[in-house]
C-alpha cells in the first residue's frame, strides 16, 4: 500500500516540449511511471507518477538536470523520502507541478458554441 500522495513543485526557463519529454524519459529510467498529467495552456503541467523509494535520488538529479528549480519545500520532502525507513522496493505517488516561465502568450482556443 502506497503512502498519501506528496506534493511538489518546481520552476524552469526552458522549452516547455523538451522539459516534459526529458522529465518523462527519466521517471522512465529511474524504474517509475507517469500515471497521467494535466497540461494548464502553456504556464504550468503536472506530472502524476510513481517512482521506487530507491530511485529518489536519481529523480532529483535528473529534475534538476531538466532545469526544473524545486521550491524548498518541495527538496526537504524529497529529502526526508529519501532518508525515510523504507524498503528498496516501496513505491511513492508523487505529483509534480512545474510552472514555465517564458514571455509566450497564453495559449487561446476558439471553442465554437453548441447548438441547442
Amino acid at each position: 500500500m502506497r503512502p498519501r500522495i506528496v506534493m511538489l513543485s518546481g520552476v524552469t526557463r526552458q522549452n516547455r516540449h523538451a522539459v516534459m519529454r526529458d522529465l518523462n524519459d527519466a521517471i522512465l529510467k529511474a524504474g517509475g511511471w507517469v500515471e497521467g498529467h494535466s497540461l494548464f495552456s502553456n504556464i504550468a503541467t503536472t506530472f502524476r507518477l510513481v517512482l521506487p523509494v530507491s530511485a529518489l535520488g536519481l529523480f532529483r538529479e535528473a529534475v534538476r538536470d531538466t532545469g526544473i528549480a524545486l521550491d524548498d519545500d518541495s527538496a526537504t520532502k524529497l529529502n526526508d523520502l529519501g532518508a525515510g525507513e523504507r524498503s528498496g522496493d516501496e513505491e511513492v505517488g508523487l505529483t509534480l507541478n512545474v510552472t514555465f516561465i517564458h514571455d509566450e502568450p497564453d495559449l487561446r482556443r476558439e471553442v465554437p458554441a453548441v447548438p441547442g
